[in-house]
């Protein structure tokens, strides 16, 4: 019997699964973001933090889902180190605002990557699959996919100052905590 030379296979984009786990540290008057990621060095996190409406209150916005206002009160970019860890970034939470409520995201957008990333993602993230987190976005005709997780910080009366390490929630069915860092009863 002869061996036959393996078939060439054909050369198709696999897909990437992504291990994205932001954290939310309260360190008195700021809010300190760090993480680590599946993700190479160098690949750009994006860390933003937007106000929830004056209306929305602790139960509304744990159990119906509401948003944050599409005002972006701060954002930054860092990248991801050597070590698979990105951050801190901190935002400042002024004494006016300890009676607000935030929404800190912190996302991978491949259009914002260097060229190697975006080799691995995809230009438009579509190399991206089976990843707690992913959320696909329309920009003009094309759909991108994203890894995003966001935490919910609520007024100093409702919890928002305890600094216990917080971890980041993707907004999916099962996960074991809410966005305010609580249990997650309602799997």
């Amino acid at each position: 019997m002869k061996e036959k030379e393996p078939k060439k296979k054909e050369t198709t984009a696999k897909g990437v699964m992504v291990d994205f786990n932001p954290n939310l540290v309260l360190l008195g008057p700021k809010m300190v973001v760090r993480g680590e990621t599946s993700l190479p060095e160098g690949t750009v996190v994006t860390v933003q933090i937007k106000p929830f409406s004056d209306s929305d209150d602790y139960l509304r916005i744990v159990n119906s889902g509401a948003e944050p206002l599409d005002e972006i009160k701060g954002e930054e970019d860092v990248k991801v180190e050597e070590t698979k860890e990105f951050g801190p970034v901190a935002f400042p939470r002024a004494v006016s605002e300890q009676d607000k409520r935030f929404r800190i995201e912190a996302f991978v957008d491949p259009r914002k990557q260097p060229e190697e990333i975006q080799k691995l993602l995809g230009s438009n993230g579509e190399h991206i699959k089976d990843s707690r987190g992913m959320k696909t976005v329309e920009d003009g005709d094309a759909e991108v996919v994203m890894i995003r997780k966001y935490t919910d910080v609520m007024t100093y009366e409702e919890g928002g100052f305890q600094s216990d390490p917080r971890p980041f929630v993707a907004g999916e069915k099962g996960e074991e905590i809410t966005s305010t860092g609580g249990p997650n009863f309602r799997k």
